[in-house]
Parts: structure tokens; C-alpha cells; sequence
């Protein structure tokens, strides 16, 4: 924050998710607010929930419209393919010109890294706003990528992975995740988590309507015409959603108890997002993955992942025959470093630290 009010540039912001990397550029907007702030953020959902807290602390935030160039807001959210279309750089150069362009803000900017969202090429040509920024702020804001920064780990989150026997049960696209044993747990840690909220992914959209209907709770997905009005009734009254990626990133929501992902996410980085989503008050949470045992071979419809992301999955799920804590494999991918749970192998634990299913003290 100290950089950022000094005018230092570029500045890069690594945190845990949950830790207030958003307030970063919040409060100077709302301290300077005949400025304006461009936020650069991938997801419409992310646009949305970025609204709906600047509308909280009082702080008028707008979405870019090429067809309706607002005239001034303190805070401008803009997807990256807006970001790099003509109308917008011209938009830019009018706030250069009449100095009224604060900062720019790449918001998750690790998602260039990711090679499964089609977010990325846009996201890749964001270059031009480092060369146009003369004299401008650049901040980029993400908590998954390598680099000199905070330690990412969230010591409140309990990381598992459930691999039930589903030997009997086809390989399908339904048949296991809507089998008795596969639903009676789900609604188990729903139950457990009364007064909280719980996420369940899914990698693709037909699994997730079809979780929503066993669960009898909404779908939120990329294609789904009511986004706002899904999102809207999670954040207030509805205890549970059935989601894709497309609610990955980003979603202040505090009192997440539960993540479950219905199979392997699609990578680390992912995973490290959407479990990111869980305990962002503090108290205890979990994020768990469900992989029937023996399935090995990855699904038909992970066949466009990378080799190498599949392989550092493949090695999460099974960490806890290796390393032991899936707690330290994500330390090790986030930061480069063994740090987090194995902390308490050296009796200096996190008395927040939670104990994921491969924790051995011995």
C-alpha cells in the first residue's frame, strides 16, 4: 500500500486469496476519487462481485461498454478483450490526456500462465498498457504465481481428497458423481457446514446441471442466461451452488465452509483459485477433491490439458503416498518453497494451520 501511495511503478501484488489484494486499489480510489482506476478482470462474475463491494464502501465503479463509454467513475473494470480492442485505447488516451487516469490494475494476471481459459490471448497482449504506461501506475494483482511476495498458503483451509470405490459404477459422465455413495457424502458436508456455504465444481457443464438437480440447488456456468441472479441468491440466502470454472476466481464471499471438486480440477493453478474460495473469514474450511480410486487415466474431456498439468494433479492426488501433506505439494507449486504445514514437523505450526488428510507428525 505504501508503494502504491508513493506512485511507485510497476508494482506487483503476490498474496493468499481472501488477504485484501483488492483494497490495494480500492482505497486509493476512494481517497483520490476525481481519479480513475482501470481494473483489468477476466471474468464477468469477478466484474460483478468487484461492483458490488466498491458499492458497499461508497466508491462509484462502473463497467467498460464500448457502445456507452461511461464519461468518470473512480474505479473502470474492463474485460481483456475490451482492454485491447481500438474504442478502449482510445478511451485510455482521452484519461492520459486530461490526467485523469490514476493506475492500471491487471487483476489475476496469473491466468496468462493458463492455458485452458480463452481468456488467454487477450490476456497475453496486455503488453501494450506496460508501454503505454508513461507516467501512469501499473499494479498487477495475483496470488498464484512465482515470485518475491507473500507466502500464499491459507493455514485455515484443510485440503483432501476423497477417492471412494466405484468399481460397480460406469465411467461415465453421470453415473458416478449422481451414485448413492458419491451424493450421501456431498449432502454430508453439507449438512456440516449449516450456516456456511458450500461450492461444488465440476469440470464440465453437463456435470454440473446434473449435480444441481440431485442437489437441488442452482448452476452457475459460462452459458447460463441468469448468472447475476444465480450469483446474486448464493451470496444471500442459498446455501449451496453446482459450478464450473467460471466461478473460479476472485468472488468475495466470506463464510465458504466447503469446496468440492467432482474429479480432478483442470490444473494447480485452478485449484489453487477455486479452493481459494473457502474460509475467507478466517474459520475453518475445507477444499476436497473427488477421485474415484484407480481412475488414472484422465477423462475424454481433459484430453486438451497439457501433459505436464495433468501430471502435477495426478501428483496431488496422490501425495499422500510421496510427500504426505497436500498442503506442502501446493506450497512447493505456489512459492517455490516447503513452507506451511510442514511447519509443523519443525514445531513452529500455525496454531490456524489446519490438518489436511495426509498429515503424518511422525
Amino acid at each position: 500500500m505504501q508503494a502504491i501511495q508513493r506512485g511507485e511503478s510497476p508494482v506487483v501484488a503476490v498474496m493468499p486469496t481472501s488477504r485484501g489484494k483488492s483494497m490495494l486499489f480500492m482505497v486509493p480510489a476512494f481517497t483520490a476519487p476525481r481519479g480513475t482506476t482501470i481494473v483489468v478482470v477476466p471474468l464477468i462474475a469477478l466484474q460483478a462481485d468487484m461492483t458490488r463491494r466498491c458499492q458497499e464502501l461508497s466508491i462509484s465503479c462502473v463497467p467498460w461498454e464500448s457502445r456507452q463509454p461511461p464519461n468518470a467513475a473512480s474505479i473502470m473494470l474492463v474485460t481483456p478483450k475490451s482492454a485491447v480492442s481500438p474504442d478502449f485505447q482510445t478511451f485510455l488516451n482521452r484519461l492520459r490526456w486530461t490526467r485523469r487516469l490514476d493506475r492500471i490494475v491487471i487483476n489475476k494476471c496469473h491466468v496468462v500462465l493458463n492455458s485452458q481459459h480463452n481468456f488467454q490471448p487477450q490476456m497475453a497482449q496486455l503488453g501494450w498498457l506496460v508501454q503505454a504506461r508513461t507516467q501512469i501506475q501499473m499494479k498487477y494483482d495475483q496470488a498464484t504465481m512465482t515470485i518475491y511476495r507473500a507466502q500464499t498458503s491459507r493455514p485455515n483451509v484443510a485440503y483432501q481428497v476423497w477417492q471412494p470405490d466405484m468399481t460397480r459404477v460406469g465411467r461415465g459422465l453421470y453415473q458416478w458423481i449422481k451414485s448413492e455413495v458419491v451424493v450421501a457424502f456431498i449432502q454430508d458436508h453439507i449438512r456440516q457446514a449449516a450456516g456456511g456455504k458450500v461450492i461444488i465444481y465440476a469440470n464440465i457443464i453437463r456435470q454440473v446441471t446434473a449435480m444441481a438437480q440431485v442437489l437441488r440447488c442452482k448452476a452457475y456456468y459460462s452459458e447460463q442466461l441468469d448468472k447475476a441472479g444465480v450469483l446474486a441468491r448464493f451470496i444471500g440466502a442459498s446455501p449451496v451452488i453446482a459450478t464450473t470454472s467460471a466461478l473460479g476466481m476472485g468472488v468475495d464471499i466470506p463464510n465458504i465452509r466447503s469446496i468440492i471438486h467432482i474429479g480432478t480440477p483442470w490444473t494447480l493453478l485452478d485449484y489453487a483459485q477455486e479452493s481459494g474460495r473457502a474460509g475467507r473469514d478466517g474459520q475453518h474450511s475445507e477444499a476436497i477433491i473427488i477421485q474415484p480410486a484407480g481412475w488414472d487415466t484422465p477423462a475424454p474431456w481433459m484430453e486438451g490439458v497439457a501433459p505436464k498439468d495433468q501430471e502435477q494433479v495426478a501428483e496431488y492426488i496422490g501425495v499422500v503416498e510421496g510427500i504426505g501433506c497436500h498442503q506442502v505439494m501446493l506450497d512447493q507449486y505456489l512459492d517455490g518453497v516447503v513452507d506451511g504445514y510442514q511447519q509443523q514437523y519443525y514445531q513452529d505450526a500455525d496454531p490456524r494451520e489446519q490438518i489436511c488428510d495426509g498429515y503424518d507428525p511422525n
